[in-house]
């Protein structure tokens, strides 16, 4: 029986050789619906009949249906009756945290291989390992039809970065393209920085919650300087420190093409903000800037404040989450209403707590900004005020500790064990105010006291090594969510 093959070329790819004359073959086999040919027969000079022949047709399977239906039968995998259906359809085919696997994957691939229809193809969180990120690879290869295409989520690494970068070698039609969360290192950006800078059709590009750092800034300089055709970059959430933010911002001082880019949660810092704060005074083609949650103070947020004197394109800025004071935002006020041409209609301070007098002057700038919003205060998502309370006081205290271990290479055991020195795993609450000291964790003294009561869930006067990994794991995931709320709101205002 003839089948679609999967060619495998040295160690690292994998070509498939769909035999699509065989595969119709395969399938009209055994069937006994089609059309009769007529044919006519000589018996005598004079005499002739005609014969009805049942020659069985079945036409070319364009969508792709029966061949995944034959993958999945061959691989032992349960067809899925959702991809059927969107296979024969749907332009798109949605299939995140699915449960495929590589042996899922590979059975969509094939069917795509053939499908003429399916425009988008989200395949996030399905663990498809090695095997699956090939044949997405060589699949994208042969393709025409796919412009949107998100493997986020898979924990690809360094053998998906490389086959990431042969794609889009070979592809010249994506557009949209998210490959978050996918455990990617500075030592894989080569792979992929090079063959985005000189993509001709990819747009957009979500390359956020991986574990790119200083050492991959000049390649990502290099990538946003030289692309002419990206509109969107979502690089937050990575390991970015101050070496690596100059980078970032100088390859979009010099960018001519695009408008969204969320640097957030990275350690930009002061001096890493002031280099933005160059890139916005140079660059008129930038609408919506996110540098938020990225260790930056007054310093930092002032000098970004005055480069929109000479930005008149900026449209949204997102700087909340930082730590910056209400004097500082009461002198940007003022900034703000000497600028008559400012185009601003979001600033986002969230987090950053405002007192009454301020919160007027805030109000006063409408009269020569009346389109401009102000975010201010504690939100449970962007743009969503609410009052700060006691427990909001310790999550955003235990989320500066957080940032503490990443930035001293840290890892929660280890901070635990400075403050367990009986090796307990539990220590009381002057032993943990006297570990934070020590450790010269930047915290309040009423911040630690908030922690504390964030962080004790059985209220037993201890604070566990267990309440303390789960309480981070739990806020680590709510501020993914509020990110991706974001991230969403920001779609919608597009």
């Amino acid at each position: 029986m003839a089948s679609v093959k999967a060619e495998y070329i040295g160690t690292t790819t994998a070509r498939f050789t769909p035999d699509k004359k065989a595969i119709s073959k395969v399938f009209s086999k055994g069937s006994s619906r089609g059309t009769p040919v007529k044919t006519r027969v000589g018996i005598e000079d004079d005499q002739e009949t005609v014969l009805d022949i049942s020659v069985p047709h079945v036409p070319y399977d364009d969508t792709g249906r029966r061949t995944y239906e034959k993958i999945c039968q061959k691989l032992g995998v349960v067809p899925s009756s959702k991809i059927l259906k969107k296979l024969a359809e749907s332009p798109n085919i949605d299939v995140k945290h699915y449960g495929l696997g590589p042996k899922g994957t590979m059975a969509v691939s094939v069917a795509l291989v053939i499908n003429s229809t399916v425009t988008t193809l989200n395949i996030s969180g399905n663990n498809i390992d090695k095997t699956g990120i090939l044949y997405i690879q060589r699949m994208m290869e042969e393709n025409l039809t796919i412009t949107d295409l998100d493997v986020s989520d898979n924990h690809l690494k360094t053998f998906g970065a490389k086959a990431i970068g042969m794609m889009l070698h070979d592809n010249k039609g994506i557009k949209r393209l998210n490959i978050a969360g996918n455990e990617f290192t500075d030592l894989d950006a080569p792979f992929l920085t090079k063959e985005i800078e000189i993509h001709p059709a990819l747009e957009y590009l979500d390359i956020s919650h991986n574990e790119f750092g200083d050492l991959a800034g000049p390649s990502f300089e290099k990538m946003i300087s030289e692309n002419n055709n990206m509109t969107e970059l979502n690089i937050s959430w990575n390991q970015f420190r101050i070496p690596g933010a100059k980078c970032l911002a100088r390859g979009l001082r010099d960018n001519m093409k695009l408008k969204l880019v969320n640097a957030s949660w990275n350690g930009l810092d002061d001096e890493g903000a002031m280099a933005f704060s160059d890139c916005l005074a140079n660059n008129a083609v930038l609408t919506e800037l996110d540098i938020s949650r990225s260790r930056i103070g007054n310093m930092g947020y002032a000098q970004v404040m005055r480069a929109l004197k000479k930005n008149e394109d900026l449209e949204v800025l997102r700087i909340g989450k930082n730590n910056i004071t209400e004097e500082t935002v009461k002198v940007s006020i003022d900034l703000l209403k000497e600028m008559p041409s400012l185009a601003l209609v979001v600033l986002d301070l969230s987090d950053v707590m405002l007192g009454t007098t301020v919160a007027k002057e805030l109000e006063s700038l409408k009269d020569t900004h009346p389109d401009l919003e102000v975010i201010h205060g504690y939100t449970d998502s962007y743009g969503k005020r609410k009052m700060a309370g006691f427990m909001d006081m310790g999550e955003e205290a235990l989320w500066i500790i957080k940032e503490f271990i990443e930035e001293k290479d840290l890892t929660v055991a280890k901070l635990f064990a400075e403050f367990d020195e009986d090796g307990s795993n539990s220590v009381d609450y002057d032993e943990f105010r006297q570990g934070i000291k020590l450790a010269k964790i930047p915290l309040s003294s009423y911040q630690v006291d908030a922690l504390i009561g964030f962080i004790d869930i059985d209220g037993d006067g201890d604070i566990d090594f267990s309440e303390l990994v789960l309480t981070m794991k739990e806020i680590t995931k709510k501020r993914k969510e509020e990110d991706e709320q974001r991230q969403a709101e920001s779609q919608k205002r597009r």
